[in-house]
């Protein structure tokens, strides 16, 4: 069996090649503890994907890889290259050993020119309707000799769900690979079938809170689904509709409005996920100062400032306080990049336990939770956080912390080292 690729366009690329390895279906796949993978560091790669049901068959399988992170090599002593292969195997659930399909592709690009681009392109997954399954992926650097493993879901049990849609930036025809996007920028949201019918736009502006501290025991206001206004568009004889974000808020598209499926796109900020100005700089300081140092700093003429003043208070100096405001203001971004569901990823259970503690040492992943451990497994001191999926209708990246009185201690141990001018586990 060959598994057919249709390549997506290469940012600046120069060369790139895809050879199609057939793997057996024999092996077994057994879950195992994963290291912690959420950190940004010279010996890990991030690629992206996005998955797209684009018939009852087959399910595309998108990907983004950042060359940056891979290792070009000279193995002719002519060209330099990058070797990475990537493998699925196809399982009827998270939980189970039983390999329905798997294939592997191995991308190769060329380059002689050090650009900073991307390697994007399309897999092809025989998955039928109308079920579910388990799409095991593990894209490896092969010049680094280095692994990084995803379980994504394919959700094929009706056709109103979010993945029988799929958002491309127009200029770039690329997918967004994330479900958020900017003011202005234009988007072609395209649906499954070729159906020229109303897609029908709920739109939300909402000041979500923080989450709360992680022995916190209130419970948290739920959701009101009503939106604040609805639209109408018209989908094309191909199924496509144009769209651009006007306003900072979400949009969610839907077929079917009797339902709560569909696919929804966020507009965060003009910047995000990257945080560059001052105002945006200070409501993630909520979790490490007193409620009248940060209404002190929410008042202020003069944020920059402010922040400054805050942090050199804390470090002692100018050059410590630059240095921790680096690596605090660096894990907010990394939270935006990895957690980020209807709120913004610093805003989120597991963005709030990033953004204090760091990366943690080792991750357990089940089918609907992520278990952090820092400090070293059944060691009585280390600290453990569990978090579980919501079932969210906007997103599926949605977790919950099980928040118990016994991290208040911890807590503030770590709140108070931050306030001491250094950073809580050294990245």
């Amino acid at each position: 069996m060959k598994q057919s690729i249709k390549m997506k366009k290469i940012l600046f690329y120069t060369v790139l090649f895809l050879i199609i390895i057939s793997c057996g279906t024999s092996k077994k796949l057994v879950n195992k503890t994963e290291p912690g993978s959420y950190k940004h560091d010279a010996n890990t790669i991030h690629p992206q994907f996005a998955l797209f049901n684009s018939s009852d068959t087959i399910s595309e399988l998108h990907f983004k890889i950042a060359s940056k992170e891979l290792l070009y090599t000279r193995p002719d002593g002519i060209k330099f290259s990058s070797n990475v292969l990537i493998s699925y195997r196809l399982l009827p659930n998270y939980d189970s050993r039983e390999i329905m399909d798997s294939a592997s592709v191995r991308v190769l690009d060329e380059d002689n020119t050090n650009a900073d681009k991307f390697l994007i392109g399309t897999i092809n997954v025989k998955a039928k309707a109308k079920r579910s399954y388990c799409l095991r992926v593990t894209v490896t650097d092969l010049n680094k000799n280095i692994s990084i493993s995803n379980a994504i879901n394919i959700d094929k049990e009706n056709d109103l769900n979010r993945q029988n849609f799929i958002v491309k930036s127009k200029a770039k025809d690329v997918p967004l690979f994330c479900n958020y996007a900017k003011t202005g920028e234009e988007l072609v949201i395209q649906y499954k079938a070729k159906l020229a019918v109303n897609l029908y736009v709920r739109y939300y502006k909402r000041d979500f809170p923080l989450a709360a501290p992680p022995f916190s025991l209130a419970d948290p206001e739920p959701f009101k689904y009503k939106a604040d206004s609805t639209f109408t568009l018209q989908l094309s004889n191909d199924g496509s509709v144009n769209f651009t974000a006007t306003k900072i808020g979400f949009y969610h598209f839907q077929l079917d409005t009797s339902k709560r499926q569909g696919v929804t796109i966020f507009n965060f900020s003009e910047l995000f996920p990257e945080i560059k100005k001052a105002e945006d700089m200070v409501p993630p300081l909520r979790f490490i100062t007193t409620k009248q140092e940060f209404d002190e700093l929410s008042t202020s003429l003069n944020k920059k400032v402010s922040i400054e003043k805050f942090w050199i208070k804390c470090a002692g100096n100018q050059d410590k306080a630059r240095e921790v405001i680096r690596k605090y203001y660096n894990r907010m971004q990394d939270a935006n990049l990895y957690f980020t569901s209807y709120l913004e990823g610093w805003k989120t259970d597991r963005g709030m336990i990033y953004l204090i503690y760091g990366t943690p040492n080792t991750i357990y992943r089940s089918a609907n939770s992520e278990t952090w451990t820092y400090g070293e497994e059944n060691n009585i001191n280390s600290l453990q956080y569990t978090f579980s999926r919501v079932d969210n209708p906007f997103t599926d990246n949605d977790f919950t912390l099980e928040r118990s009185g016994i991290y208040k201690q911890s807590w503030y141990v770590a709140v108070d080292i931050w306030r001491q001018g250094k950073t809580y586990l050294q990245d």
